[in-house]
């Protein structure tokens, strides 16, 4: 089975109106997109795996490949509610939900097509705003959402390559997801 994402959870062809957006808009919505797409690649990279392989204990700081799935998938999930509950400042504690592979490939579009949302609508002055966030071991910190977002790509990047390097074991080649390979293949799909 293939699984095709624009990282916005919507048919690949990289059209957005970024005419009515801002430049920090922009670069956040590229990125946000990107990290989609190579999430995409990864998800389709591990299909056809078994469920003995995704769920096999790897060493990896996660266990499994599932396993770092789930914490990838639960931290987008997490940071987005952060994002759009001003009034839900404390995250949570406790592992991530043990959801399937099945169910992560079906809600990763529906939460990346909520970040499209939420960065469509907000201004530069809501990306700058500090917000309270109290971490799982209870610290407090301000941070404006702009670093939650790019806390959230970054965040997402690290453990895709732990996958990468899983994957590997398996004799499985793994997709190239790199940013410039994403370029690339939106300015193809672009071309029609």
């Amino acid at each position: 089975m293939e699984f095709i994402f624009d990282g916005l959870g919507r048919v690949v062809n990289g059209n957005y109106n970024f005419s009515v957006m801002s430049q920090l808009q922009q670069l956040l919505l590229g990125h946000i997109g990107y990290s989609g797409w190579a999430t995409g690649q990864i998800l389709n990279a591990c299909s056809p795996l078994d469920s003995d392989q995704l769920d096999l204990d790897c060493g990896a700081s996660h266990t499994s490949i599932l396993g770092t799935l789930r914490h990838i998938h639960d931290g987008e999930r997490v940071w987005l509610r952060r994002l759009e509950e001003i009034d839900n400042d404390r995250l949570p504690r406790g592992p991530a939900p043990e959801r399937s592979f099945e169910y992560l490939v079906e809600s990763w579009p529906v939460l990346r097509e909520s970040y499209r949302r939420w960065l469509e609508a907000a201004s530069d002055p809501d990306l700058n705003e500090e917000i309270l966030t109290i971490l799982p071991d209870d610290e407090e910190f301000r941070v404006p959402r702009l670093q939650i977002i790019l806390h959230v790509i970054n965040h997402t990047s690290y453990h895709r390559g732990q996958i990468v390097t899983m994957l590997r074991a398996f004799g499985v080649q793994p997709p190239d997801t790199d940013l410039t390979c994403y370029y690339s293949s939106m300015s193809k799909v672009a071309e029609g």
